[in-house]
């Protein structure tokens, strides 16, 4: 039998996470992938990441446009529903066996949501994780819910997967399969990643990534210290910026960042950088700051600092390497100071090995019935 798999990206974010597991589907006689770009993939100004996923050798079969644009509450929530209807359709004509999605977002909420009014089984992926200072934590564990094979980073994310009543037998520890991609990728050189970049590398650099702090109201107040701190360092600091998220207030706090790179001849900003580009500006800059997860996911494989600002994070694992930094320019000053001098080499990365994709392949490869998986029962804690 072939498994007829379909799986949703909506960001840049996810389809680098994604993209090692989709390709040993992909390449495995025993499934058929279809691939729904929507989100961020879509945007005008997001630096064309769906050719990011062409250029993998993959194929979208449907894109399901948000209507992204205004980023206040009632517009974002309009670009959920519009998600939702578009999954919904796209669903009807793909008719997958198993939906695969990853991670935390209100727009593969709607995905899930879809699937499950569709009868389709949900292979989630990250799930059991924590980061109290957003929505995300809402729209993960509701997925969870909704799920039905959970593919989780630690064995912390297992016990909560288990803890909302999932059957223990449909919960796999495998670690982050991000970390596969950055075992398999060939990086730039130095001089190749800041001529691609644009950016003249200065005596210290730093890879700037900031996403609203959905759940605080003043996330864009906390984007401003966090340019006036970068201010502070002066010219000999070059500065790469990625943008923001499609998240309530993410199209101000991008505005925030342009105008600060337009003023700063040592900064940089690129909606996004594509895998190949971010991970080496991993290797190469001193230190990453900002509040995005792959600060905590990624940069201690590289042994780089990270400066993680604010509660978005917050629950989380984290290595040795990631200093945790109140939404103060002073404090994220000094922070930064003592990152860009941090020795991080021997520093444990605490999200796996870099085989997640195997794992989930083969767990995927036992499913004989898809259907079987839809009637789930609750598991009290402890499991019985």
């Amino acid at each position: 039998m072939t498994l007829r798999v379909c799986a949703v990206t909506s960001t840049r974010a996810d389809w680098g996470l994604l993209s090692p597991v989709l390709a040993l589907l992909r390449d495995d006689e025993a499934f058929r992938l279809d691939i729904i770009a929507t989100g961020q993939h879509l945007a005008a100004d997001a630096g064309a990441t769906a050719r990011d996923i062409t250029n993998d050798g993959f194929v979208i079969a449907r894109a399901v446009d948000m209507r992204l644009g205004d980023d206040s509450p009632a517009g974002v929530t309009a670009s959920f529903a519009a998600a939702t209807k578009g999954f919904g359709e796209a669903l009807a004509q793909l008719a997958p066996d198993m939906l695969v999605v990853l991670g935390d977002r209100y727009e593969i909420l709607g995905a899930v949501m879809a699937a499950t009014l569709a009868r389709v089984p949900v292979a989630h992926l990250i799930g059991g994780d924590i980061t109290e200072g957003a929505t995300d934590d809402a729209f993960r564990h509701a997925m969870t819910k909704m799920s039905h094979l959970h593919f989780v980073t630690t064995e912390e994310a297992a016990r909560r997967v288990r803890q909302m009543g999932e059957d223990p037998a449909h919960v796999f520890v495998v670690g982050s399969p991000g970390l596969d991609k950055i075992r398999t990728t060939m990086l730039l050189s130095r001089d190749d990643f800041f001529r691609q970049v644009g950016l003249a590398p200065r005596a210290k650099n730093l890879m700037v990534t900031f996403h609203p702090e959905t759940l605080s109201v003043d996330t864009v107040a906390h984007c401003a210290e966090m340019l006036a701190a970068l201010d502070r360092l002066g010219p000999d600091v070059g500065l790469v910026f990625s943008g923001a998220n499609a998240d309530v207030e993410g199209a101000t706090i991008g505005r925030l960042i342009a105008d600060f790179v337009h003023a700063h001849a040592n900064a940089v900003l690129h909606p996004s950088l594509g895998s190949l580009r971010y991970f080496s500006a991993l290797k190469h800059v001193d230190a990453v700051v900002g509040n995005s997860s792959s600060g905590l996911y990624e940069a201690p494989s590289f042994a780089t600092a990270t400066v993680n600002i604010g509660d978005r994070q917050k629950g989380r694992p984290r290595a040795a390497s990631v200093i945790d930094v109140a939404p103060d320019q002073g404090a994220i000053h000094a922070a930064v100071l003592k990152a860009v001098g941090m020795d991080c080499r021997g520093v444990t990365n605490p999200y796996g090995d870099g085989h997640a994709a195997e794992r989930i392949v083969a767990a995927l490869k036992t499913v004989r019935d898809p259907k079987q998986l839809l009637k789930k029962r609750f598991f009290d804690w402890p499991a019985v």
